[in-house]
């Protein structure tokens, strides 16, 4: 499913080891650490107001998890990442970044199931509507998105693996006016980057394909 596309050359050409990491070590080290301090007073004033980033407090900014981050968006050739604690933290925030009570979303058939039971119990209790097709039928899709805030894609698909014309259906996404979304935990950036072929944003569940062996919980 490699469209051709060399996003993903540069970046697995990219080493982990650089002079700003600690004690000069080859992986980066984990900053386990809750908290951060401040070298001075205008330093934590400046901070706060907005006019330096950097890490104050770890569920905000880590060092190791922005790292991640900035990986992971060079692998998707996207402007940048946020890394959450789990795959679905990461669906629903992106979702509900965009869809508010009375909206309807497109949705491809045979997601991921923990989207699905997402969508059919805390979207339909905020009376967000959820219109799944077959994502192969290009003519149903275009029939189904006028009027949708959100198509949310995945390719392949969970549990049945149907792959479709990802290009083709951000086209049909965009013409409509809709935020267009994809899950692409099962293609990874190896083999498909949805940005260059017109998607808006990507979503992963870390712990599959891009953690390699399928043995950590992300």
């Amino acid at each position: 499913m490699n469209q051709g596309n060399d996003l993903f050359d540069p970046a697995s050409l990219i080493v982990a080891h650089d002079e700003t990491h600690a004690f000069e070590a080859v992986v980066p080290p984990l900053v386990q650490t809750s908290l951060f301090t401040f070298s001075s007073y205008d330093e934590m004033v400046s901070t706060y107001r907005g006019e330096k980033v950097r890490p104050v407090y770890t569920r905000g900014l880590n060092p190791t998890v922005r790292l991640f981050e900035e990986m992971l968006a060079k692998l998707e050739g996207a402007e940048d990442a946020l890394g959450f604690a789990s795959g679905m933290s990461a669906i629903s925030s992106t979702v509900l970044s965009f869809v508010s009570p009375g909206d309807r979303i497109v949705a491809v058939r045979h997601v991921y199931p923990d989207a699905f039971r997402l969508f059919g119990t805390f979207m339909q209790r905020m009376n967000i509507e959820v219109t799944y097709v077959d994502g192969r039928d290009e003519a149903a899709v275009e029939k189904a998105m006028p009027g949708a805030k959100l198509f949310y894609m995945e390719s392949p698909t969970s549990w049945v693996m149907e792959a479709h014309d990802v290009g083709a259906l951000a086209a049909i996404g965009k013409r409509h006016g809709a935020v267009t979304v994809i899950d692409n935990s099962w293609a990874s950036p190896v083999f498909q980057q949805p940005i260059s072929l017109g998607v808006d944003l990507v979503v992963h569940s870390a712990s599959k394909y891009l953690g390699g062996h399928s043995d950590v919980v992300s």
